[in-house]
């Protein structure tokens, strides 16, 4: 009896490794495994407390590989634990040259080589089933492991193609405000900006049915501001609300490159900010309107802006989630910390004069 539920648990265990594999590569879902969604978010919630503000801010940098790689781990070690437990209740391991029957320890050996690679040939089953069993084994690892690295090269380009995203939105200003000053021609908004809006739109897209694919995304935390998605993101979208409904009905951008980007960033709202384990925020502070004024764009009427905050909080709150959940704090004119090569200049001419 004792050895049936033996046998029965690591079957269990090797069910619970492959459904939490197949969810968490297979499925385009925010949602990962049964194992990875409990473990990697208490493990990423550990280390944003630890971490909090400032300088200790550098200890989130290498976590998401970390988290990543103990997501194969996990998977590679339960794998080998549930094959372990199947032979081990199944008392059908012996050693190849005396029959003598193989140990605790010496089924977990003869389970991790025969999983990992085709064994050794020092112990082996006993029984022509048992051996047929073990080369099933052996396949499942070598599917396991091949699944896993094929994941490991996805994710890790997806990650590059999150930072682009930042570099492209940080590309139009180092805040909201920046970016409408720079897209502002004097009488309206440039077609050169409504057209970096519509290039952006298939990006957030992409960017979108990325995490929807790899939920692992959440814990790769950026080295700076500038390489943040959620905070460019978070610039990215006060823009859209400062040009797009802020500003005077007469001098806003086509509506078709703001409602296009506006619905790609709505998708990737709902791909990678309603997670469950990020962290509750308030809605932000609404972005200001004083650069808008002082470059003499003109703005909508006191009860519209109101109108058009209030719309927006959802959207806004959702994304100080996604930016507390990244380890930052919500502040739209946050700069990069690379200078502007103007204000470089004219710093370095004031320290040669001095």
């Amino acid at each position: 009896m004792l050895d049936s539920l033996v046998i029965a648990a690591g079957v269990l265990t090797i069910l619970t490794v492959f459904l939490d594999a197949a969810m968490t590569t297979l499925t385009v879902s925010t949602a990962a495994g049964p194992l990875t969604s409990h473990v990697l978010p208490t493990m990423w919630r550990v280390l944003l407390r630890i971490a909090g503000q400032g300088r200790r801010r550098a200890l989130l940098s290498p976590a998401g590989a970390v988290l990543l790689l103990t997501t194969v781990l996990i998977w590679v070690a339960g794998l080998w634990g549930g094959w372990w437990l199947i032979f081990l209740g199944a008392d059908t391991v012996e050693q190849s040259t005396t029959g003598r029957p193989a140990g605790f320890w010496d089924a977990g050996y003869f389970s991790g080589m025969t999983v990992i690679t085709l064994g050794t040939g020092d112990f082996v089953a006993d029984s022509t089933g048992w051996r047929v069993l073990s080369a099933v084994a052996s396949f499942t690892g070598l599917f396991l492991v091949t699944l896993a690295i094929t994941y490991l090269v996805s994710v890790l380009s997806a990650v590059v193609a999150r930072r682009a995203l930042a570099i492209h939105v940080r590309g139009l200003g180092l805040s909201a405000e920046d970016m409408v000053t720079r897209g502002w021609a004097g009488s309206g908004y440039s077609p050169m900006f409504e057209q970096q809006l519509i290039a952006l739109t298939p990006i957030v897209a992409t960017g979108a049915g990325q995490h929807l694919a790899y939920p692992v995304l959440h814990y790769f935390h950026a080295t700076k501001p500038a390489l943040s998605a959620p905070l460019a993101l978070a610039s990215l979208s006060d823009a859209l609300l400062l040009a797009g409904e802020l500003t005077a009905p007469s001098a806003r951008p086509d509506p078709a490159s703001v409602k296009a980007l506006t619905y790609a960033m709505d998708q990737y709202l709902d791909a990678a900010g309603e997670v469950a384990w990020l962290p509750e925020q308030p809605a932000p502070p609404p972005p200001s309107t004083r650069g808008l004024e002082e470059h003499g764009i003109p703005l909508a009427d006191a009860r519209e802006r109101e109108m058009a905050i209030a719309h927006a909080t959802r959207r806004r709150t959702s994304l100080h989630r996604l930016v507390a959940g990244d380890g930052w704090t919500w502040d739209p004119a946050e700069k990069d910390e690379t200078p502007d090569p103007k204000t470089r200049g004219q710093s370095q001419r004031a320290r040669g004069g001095s």
